[in-house]
């Protein structure tokens, strides 16, 4: 029999080797990227030193892309893949997604290059893990910076959010600084939307200011923004608006300004230049499927006491009682109904009324059920609102007691009645284009 020399435990595994102390698939993954080890491929990016190691394998396994470009027909054979057009700190993530399941993301502005990235090399659950993110940390204010991506990417979900943004806070949304960073076929997209602002101004302001953000000077300025011209309607504006804010720009030739401002002013026979819209129609609509609501509840919950058994007093129609006060609100929003089941009369109608800090009504309605609807918009903001009920019935005997609602980016605040032994609440329907 032949004499063995040299290691007789050669097949026997160390007991400090690094596998010895991972137990499940995903650790040895998570391992393999935060040690580089048995890495095989280094991923660079031009004019930077940054360097990335990684496994040919996992990237193929993650990505149909990656697949092709390490092991297809025309597969990068060599040591090296350049990612010219990739960010590094998108990719890094993309990497902690392939091979420790990451799903939480640091910031909008991370997820859109994730989001991107994940489109380009075909990671389909990616793309939906990004485009809910989007979603649900969408707001008027950071708009700009998803909406080229949900453009690009023909997201359906990502857009009619987008839509739904832009239809509640199109102010917002157009005066925003970073409008500037939406490419041309994004700001045509946004321009098409339903955008309920009360003056065309400002879409026009938001078309200038686009082209100042592309580095456009006076005399540049008119080609830039050419196209999108036939967007505004000129003729929905009122000429001290055309005179004082268009005119003066340097965007309309004189031959252009003067046939608008005239057509402006109803004189026939006139022609309008070819960039101008015909539409007179203001775009400001209070329609029934744009009303929003938030509910006013009081934010603690009161318990019965000895001395309060009955729950309600019986009212005269000549005492008014409070439903509402303090009422304020962050920015404007118009009152279209509210609803209300202490407004329950017993014979006639209830009169709801809205009044402002010096006590002057700004809206009145009258109702024989829970619901009251106002005539016509009620606007409330910069003052402080209260909300009274005139009716001969029941009403809830209670004191009031603080609230806080928000509905996006609506915020209101003020004290509520309620009932001894349960919570208090009024809802408002309500429209707000800030």
């Amino acid at each position: 029999m032949a004499t063995t020399t040299g290691n007789n435990n050669i097949n026997t595994p160390s007991k400090s080797a690094w596998q010895s102390q991972l137990i499940s698939p995903s650790q040895r993954l998570s391992s393999l990227l935060l040690s580089c080890r048995l890495a095989d491929l280094t991923i660079t990016f031009p004019n930077t030193d940054r360097q990335l190691k990684v496994h040919r394998l996992v990237l193929a396994m993650s990505s149909p892309v990656f697949e092709a470009m390490l092991y297809g027909p025309l597969a990068e054979e060599g040591p090296e893949v350049s990612l010219a057009e990739d960010p590094p700190e998108a990719v890094e993530w993309m990497l902690e997604y392939m091979y420790r399941g990451q799903t939480h993301m640091p910031d909008i502005t991370i997820c859109v290059h994730v989001y991107q990235l994940a489109s380009k090399y075909q990671m389909e659950p990616l793309m939906a893990l990004c485009s809910e993110y989007l979603r649900g940390n969408l707001t008027a204010s950071n708009l700009s910076e998803m909406y080229d991506t949900a453009v690009l990417l023909d997201d359906s979900a990502l857009l009619q959010r987008c839509a739904q943004v832009v239809s509640h806070s199109p102010t917002a949304v157009l005066t925003s600084p970073h409008l500037g960073r939406l490419t041309r076929s994004a700001l045509i997209h946004l321009l098409i939307q339903p955008l309920h602002v009360a003056s065309e101004v400002t879409i026009f302001q938001a078309i200038r200011n686009w082209g100042q953000a592309q580095g456009c000077g006076t005399d540049e300025m008119r080609e830039a923004i050419l196209e999108f011209l036939p967007q505004i309607r000129f003729l929905a504006m009122t000429t001290d608006e055309f005179v004082e804010h268009v005119m003066p720009s340097g965007v309309l030739n004189l031959h252009e300004a003067s046939s608008i401002l005239m057509n402006i002013k109803k004189v026939r026979d006139v022609p309008l230049p070819a960039l101008c819209s015909q539409m007179r129609e203001k775009r400001l609509r209070f329609d029934e499927e744009l009303l929003r609501k938030v509910t006013l509840a009081t934010t603690h919950n009161f318990p019965k006491t000895k001395k309060h058994t009955r729950s309600s007093n019986f009212v005269h129609s000549n005492q008014e009682q409070i439903l509402v006060m303090n009422l304020r609100t962050a920015g404007i929003i118009q009152v279209g109904r509210l609803e209300c089941k202490a407004l329950n009369p017993t014979s006639g109608s209830a009169c709801v009324t809205i009044k402002d800090s010096q006590g002057n009504i700004i809206g009145t309605t009258t109702t024989d059920g829970h619901q009251a609807t106002f005539n016509k918009p009620v606007s409330l903001g910069g003052d402080v609102y209260s909300l009274t009920v005139a009716m001969e019935g029941h009403w809830p005997r209670g004191e009031l007691g603080d609230f806080l609602a928000t509905e996006d980016e609506v915020r209101l605040t003020g004290r509520v009645a309620y009932t001894e032994g349960r919570s208090g609440s009024v809802t408002l329907y309500f429209w707000s284009f800030n």
